[in-house]
């Protein structure tokens, strides 16, 4: 008997069934470019930023920088995950009408 449980919607997977490895990988992007120097960047405000960051955790922090996520999918929750990510960027996003211009 298979463990496996769709990570969306719960249901358990069937050994043999049709599922999916979907990996998420998030990654900060740094543009080249660095705000001019402002009010902020004096010795205070340095020193405020350090406390501040010093109530932050580890994990917080890290994931700000980068995630990286797997999850195992039933088709339908992997249609569905992947409408929804695309629908935001292109109203015509679907399997139909093809994603591949959009991935990058």
């Amino acid at each position: 008997m298979s463990r496996t449980h769709c990570h969306r919607c719960g249901r358990r997977l069937a050994e043999g069934e049709l599922k999916y490895h979907v990996a998420v990988r998030v990654r900060s992007l740094f543009d080249g470019t660095i705000p001019e120097a402002g009010e902020d960047d004096t010795e205070d405000g340095m020193e405020r930023l350090l406390r501040e960051l010093s109530d932050v955790g580890e994990e917080e922090l890290n994931s700000q920088v980068y995630e990286d996520d797997v999850f195992v999918m039933c088709l339908p929750c992997k249609e569905a995950f992947l409408e929804n990510i695309y629908s935001h960027i292109h109203p015509k996003a679907t399997p139909e009408h093809g994603r591949a211009h959009l991935l990058h």
